[in-house]
C-alpha cells in the first residue's frame, strides 16, 4: 500500500497499518466505526486489546502523515476514524477521468487520442488493486471491483490498439493480463484476432485451442458462440472484420 501527499510517497510499515490505511482510503471520506476496524484487522476474532492496538495503528499512521503536514487528515469521529480526502486526491478518480475521455474519443472515432487515453490511465496502476492486503476478507470485494475496472480498461485499450492496426502491440500487451486472468475470453479474443490479422493464421488457432483446453478442462465450459465463429473463419482463411467480434464481447 502506497500513499502519495504533497508529492512525497510514503511507505507504511506494518501489514495492519497498511490494512487500516486501505480500510480508511477505500471508504472515499466515510467514517468508519472502531467495530468494524477491528473485525477487519483481525478478521473477525479481535483481541480483547483490539481497541488499544487500533489507537497505536492510527498514532503510527498519522505520524506517517505528519511527515507530509498531513497528520490531521486522519481523524477521530465518533464512532470512528476518517481519512479526510477529496474525490480528486484519489488515483482512482483520476483513472475514471481519463477512461471516461477515451471513452469518449473512441466513439467520437479519434482512435489515436483514445489509445492514449487508456494507456494514460493503466499507468496510474502499478499492480492489481490492493495487492498487499488483498488477503484481508473486508478488502474482498473492493479490490474485486477495482480489479475488474483495470481490466476492462485493459481491454478496451486492446480493443482499440487492435483497431488501429498495431497488431504486434496487442500480442504482447495481452500476455501478461492472460497470465493472471487465464479464462477472460475477451483478453483472449484480442490476442488471436492480432495474432491472424499479423498472418500468423496458426498461432492464432493455437491460441483459441488453448484456451478452449483451459475451459473446458478447469471449467468444464466451451469458447462462447462469437469465439467459435471467429475460429471458423480462421480455419477457412476469410477475411475477419475484427470489430465484429469485439462489440459482441463487451
Amino acid at each position: 500500500m502506497r500513499l502519495a501527499i504533497h508529492g512525497r510517497t510514503l511507505q507504511i510499515g506494518s501489514f495492519k497499518q497498511r490494512t487500516l490505511l486501505a480500510l480508511l482510503a477505500c471508504s472515499n471520506g466515510a467514517v468508519v466505526s472502531v467495530e468494524r476496524l477491528t473485525d477487519a484487522l483481525w478478521q473477525g476474532a479481535p483481541p480483547p486489546s483490539a481497541s488499544k492496538n487500533l489507537q497505536v495503528y492510527v498514532w503510527h499512521l498519522r505520524k506517517a502523515l505528519g511527515k507530509c503536514d498531513a497528520a490531521d487528515r486522519l481523524e477521530y469521529a465518533p464512532p470512528g476514524y476518517r481519512l479526510a480526502l477529496r474525490p480528486d486526491e484519489l488515483d482512482l478518480a483520476s483513472f475514471e477521468q481519463r477512461v471516461t475521455m477515451a471513452r469518449e474519443q473512441r466513439d467520437r472515432g479519434r482512435l489515436s487520442r483514445a489509445l492514449a487515453e487508456f494507456r494514460s490511465a493503466l499507468a496510474i496502476w502499478r499492480d492489481q488493486a490492493l495487492a498487499d492486503v488483498v488477503s484481508v476478507p473486508a478488502l474482498y470485494a473492493e479490490a474485486a471491483h477495482l480489479e475488474e475496472l483495470r481490466l476492462s480498461a485493459i481491454e478496451e485499450c486492446l480493443d482499440t490498439t487492435l483497431a488501429l492496426g498495431e497488431y504486434s502491440a496487442v500480442i504482447s500487451e495481452a500476455d501478461a493480463p492472460i497470465r493472471a486472468h487465464p479464462f477472460r475470453e475477451r483478453l483472449w479474443a484480442a490476442r488471436i484476432l492480432a495474432l491472424y490479422l499479423s498472418g500468423r493464421q496458426s498461432d492464432a488457432l493455437a491460441a483459441y485451442s488453448e484456451l478452449r483446453h483451459r475451459l473446458s478442462a478447469e471449467l468444464g465450459l466451451e469458447p462462447s458462440v462469437a469465439l467459435q465463429e471467429t475460429q471458423r473463419l480462421i480455419l477457412s482463411g476469410s477475411s475477419l472484420p475484427e470489430g465484429a467480434l469485439l462489440v459482441r464481447l463487451r
